[in-house]
């Protein structure tokens, strides 16, 4: 039997090459050639029905001398698990049962697999098992485009391909067809095609045409189509389609939206061009006009360089033009620019931009429906390059910085600001002497920095002003700004060193150098004939060095009791004292020659000013100090065992994570030498349910009122003063409590409470594994309501903050903010959460939105509701969620600037 077996390999080696594996274990290859091997060369054979294995040496020469034209000349692995049968008469190559077939770039895997040697062509369908039901069907893969398919003919030679029953994925899409024709670009044309984006076996939805041909990377073209939903054909009939999938962004047009708003009137948005410039770079140029007269331009790029930078810029401007006539129409330009760039490369140097700005009147001018944006005031940027200075402790910072309010319209701006900063130096650490620890320890440091400040906030214009002066920023206005710039430099060098005292007190004594630099400084002097101060600017280097010392003790102690009944099993108590004496001396003195007392007016009233008022760094401080600071913090916690707690660990239970006393004392002043009381609490209640924060601000001097009057507007005025004595020497306890703040916070849902930033760093992880861009992962950080978790069956997030105030017999405040949020699931697929918040001043509710999220597998309903306030809106949006088909949607909107 072994030799009938050998003698019909022996005879079709000669025809087919393939090598196959009996027990799909141990696979190996042959080139398949046509041509006559010596008996000699098949040196191996393992089993009968096994790997037939050739002398690869002489394969290959021979394949050299006598390969024929039109041979399969490449490598063929193929393997089943449960049997291959071989006709000799028409070179057919049959396999049953997890067949596999690789071939060069083509792979195929089903239960049956019929290969002919002579037409080069490859057959494969499933099987039928005992119950009617057909599996093992064909799974076809060609360049790494893979089919699913019912059956399936291939041609080695012409690498076309006829297909039945064919479903193949191109990026988010899907294609499901009757009958398919492959040819040997990979094109594909075919009959009663079904293009979706649902991965399901009967898709939701989908574009079923006639005639469909498929180009790979680049477009699908459709024959008359429409769409069907549920497999049921709507109206929506068109005479021919074109839906581009290319594998690489390209360039094209932006379709607009369409619309219309009471103050605008109609208008065309977001329409524009889109360049693909390269794989590292885009632009987007969008436009937007009004039937009343407004109009608006945007430039958006997003560029990547791997494993270097990333970045995005976003430049929009409009004119609005608000009224029906000539007469009341109001004209207004206002531009925006955000741009922000990241770098990813791990060199020393590091160049960051973050910058967000543009007019005062942008956001009221320009509506959107993000609230966040509307009602935030301040606005800032910076840009910046940082790296460090080769074979030094030194690195270096230069930045351009820039701080608008929108409401004050005042804008600052840093440009340049320099930071040159040393490394902590230990020159005495090498230092080993007994009893000299604090020399080893002792350690300098150096700091320098250096701004040009421009800002419209012109300061106050007389002595009798009230409120700062702000200026236009604009083009016309920017030489006079210039002109004022604030400039200058500051020195620091911090000295400090530590040593324990008694072996359980931690000494650490400190001495701070700081020293400013101007290019000009003030003199003020009184004007007989103008009768007020006048300020003359000296363009001159001036300089000004201030100092101060210290030395603070701080210890730890511990104290544990253990009660012997009860679920308690012990408490401890931990306190930490720090007490700190600090030194400077009056730098106000006429020595120094910083301040200077000036004649204010004709009655001969004086008034102190520094040479250096309102420059960038100020002035060193004035009066002497000698503060002696005292602070004494608390931990408390408990171990506790409940009786239906099985193991032998008790839980640890905090009752303060924090309760802390601290104030200060100048025992150089000479008269309120005591400073306010703090005292601070920080605990968690109900299993870390509830966060709950105290600050409280006690008054230790006595308040003496002098009257009460009733004013001409019927309030009442109170006169009072404080007096250099202790309220307990007055009778009034430890003194006045001036204020108090509690704030509570909890975040409760079935998982259990977590901390801000560990849901930040959750919905990030998230967001990467369902591979959103850093640029989307920073979105939904900045924005978490926007993540959807249906994880999370319900969630409640509420903050609540009461603050009181009073001022001796001033009547008190208080003041008291809400804010609450959440969502719940009420079914697998319904989410419905709100955001709001309660104003007890005027006894309403805040800014509320509620936002009802509907998953629908491959299409998504979202709606957003803002039912009262100013920012009163509602939209709804129902489209795919596949990006190649986002046309298909339905949006509806209202916004409040539409009402």
């Amino acid at each position: 039997m072994r030799r009938y077996i050998l003698s019909i390999f022996i005879f079709i080696v000669p025809y087919f090459g393939f090598a196959q594996d009996a027990d799909s274990l141990v696979q190996k290859t042959d080139s398949l050639i046509n041509t006559s091997l010596d008996i000699d060369s098949l040196k191996t054979l393992t089993d009968s029905t096994a790997t037939i294995i050739s002398d690869s040496t002489k394969a290959e020469a021979d394949t050299v001398k006598n390969k024929k034209k039109g041979d399969i000349a490449t490598t063929v692995n193929y393997n089943a698990k449960d049997s291959l049968n071989f006709n000799l008469k028409t070179q057919d190559i049959i396999m049953y049962k997890e067949a596999h077939v690789d071939y060069g770039e083509i792979e195929l895997d089903a239960d049956k697999i019929k290969v002919n040697y002579n037409t080069k062509v490859l057959d494969a369908s499933g099987l039928k098992d005992t119950s009617g039901n057909i599996s093992g069907k064909p799974i076809f893969s060609d360049r790494g485009q893979v089919y699913q398919t019912d059956e399936i003919r291939y041609n080695f030679d012409t690498k076309k391909a006829i297909i039945k029953g064919v479903v193949t994925q191109q990026g988010e899409a899907f294609m499901h067809s009757n009958w398919t024709k492959k040819n040997e670009k990979d094109e594909l044309f075919s009959d009663h095609a079904l293009y979706t984006t649902c991965n399901l076996d009967h898709p939701h939805f989908g574009i079923s045409a006639n005639k469909l041909k498929l180009i790979p990377g680049d477009k699908i073209l459709a024959g008359p189509f429409n769409l069907e939903i549920t497999e049921l054909p709507t109206p929506l009939l068109f005479p021919f389609g074109m839906f581009p999938m290319p594998n690489n962004k390209t360039s094209g047009i932006l379709f607009p939206t369409y619309g219309e708003e009471n103050r605008r009137g109609f208008f065309l948005r977001d329409g524009g061009y889109y360049w693909a410039i390269s794989e590292y770079i885009d632009l987007a140029l969008r436009g937007e006009i009004y039937s009343k007269g407004s109009y608006g331009l945007s430039l958006a790029s997003n560029y990547k360089k791997r494993y270097s930078y990333s970045g995005n810029i976003n430049i929009r401007f409009n004119q609005q033009q608000i009224g029906e006539s000539e007469v009341d129409s109001a004209v207004s330009k206002d531009f925006w620019i955000q741009w922000s760039h990241r770098p990813e490369s791990k060199g020393t140097g590091r160049f960051s931009a973050s910058v967000n700005g543009g007019t005062s009147s942008y956001n009221q001018n320009n509506p959107t429906s993000n609230y966040q944006q509307q009602v935030n005031a301040n606005f800032n940027s910076n840009i910046s390059y940082s790296n460090v200075i080769a074979g030094t402790p030194f690195n270096y910072a230069i930045s351009a910085r820039h701080n608008q309010n929108i409401r004050t319209n005042e804008i600052d701006i840093l440009l340049p600001e320099v930071a040159l900063n040393m490394n902590r130096q230990y020159p005495f650490k090498k230092v080993n002497l007994d009893g000299f620890d604090w020399l080893q320890k002792m350690n300098y440091s150096y700091n320098f920095t250096s701004t040009n400040r421009i800002t419209n906030n012109i300061g106050r214009v007389s002595l009798e002003a009230t409120e700062d002066s702000i200026a236009d920023f604009s083009p016309e206005n920017l030489p006079f700004l210039l002109e004022r710039a604030n400039n200058g430099g500051r020195h620091r060098v911090p000295v400090s060193t530590s040593f324990n005292l008694f072996k359980f007190i931690t000494a650490s004594p400190n001495f701070n150098y700081d020293e400013v630099w101007y290019l000009r400084e003030l003199n003020h002097r009184y004007s007989d004939s103008l009768k007020t101060v006048v300020i003359d600017t000296l363009n001159t280097f001036s300089r000004a060095g201030s100092y101060n010392a210290g030395i603070g003790f701080t210890t730890r102690l511990y104290g544990t009791i253990y009660p012997k009944n009860g679920p308690v099993k012990a408490v401890r108590h931990i306190m930490t004292p720090t007490v700190n004496f600090n030194w400077r001396p009056d730098f106000g003195e006429e020595q120094y020659g910083i301040y200077k007392e000036v004649q204010t007016d004709s009655l001969g009233n004086t008034r102190i000013f520094s040479k250096y008022d309102g420059f960038v760094y100020g002035s060193p401080g004035r009066g002497k100090s000698g503060t002696i600071g005292i602070s004494l913090a608390n931990t408390i916690e408990m171990k506790v065992k409940k009786a239906s707690d099985t193991s032998d660990t008790p839980t640890k239970v905090k009752i303060f994570d924090n309760l802390s006393f601290s104030t200060s004392y100048n025992i150089i002043a000479d008269s309120f030498r005591l400073a306010p009381i703090s005292i601070n609490a920080r605990t968690n209640l109900f299993n870390n349910k509830l966060d709950v924060n105290i600050q409280t601000g006690i008054n230790p001097y006595v308040i003496v009122l002098d009257s009460i009057i009733t004013n001409e507007r019927g309030e009442s005025e109170v006169f009072q003063r404080e007096i250099d004595q202790y309220a307990w020497e007055g009778g009034q306890g430890i003194g006045r409590l001036t204020t108090a703040n509690i704030a509570l916070s909890t975040n409760l849902n079935p998982k259990g409470k977590k901390s801000d930033d560990e849901n930040r760093n959750n919905l990030e992880d998230k967001a990467r594994q369902a591979g959103a861009t850093e640029d989307q992962v920073q979105a939904l950080s900045n924005n978490p309501q926007m993540y959807v978790d249906f994880d999370v069956p319900w969630n409640l997030r509420v903050r609540y903050n009461i603050r009181w105030s009073k001022d001796g017999y001033e009547e008190a405040t208080v003041q008291q903010t809400m804010n609450f949020s959440g969502d719940i699931n009420f079914t697998e697929n319904w989410k419905v959460g709100f955001t709001s918040g309660y104003d007890f001043e005027q006894k309403d509710f805040t800014q509320t939105s509620i936002n009802i999220f509907r998953n629908l597998h491959c299409w998504q309903i979202n709606a957003n509701w803002v039912p009262f306030g100013r920012f009163q809106s509602f939209s709804v949006d129902i489209g795919v969620k596949a990006s190649i088909l986002q046309d298909l949607k339905l949006n509806r909107r209202r916004s409040w600037w539409d009402n």
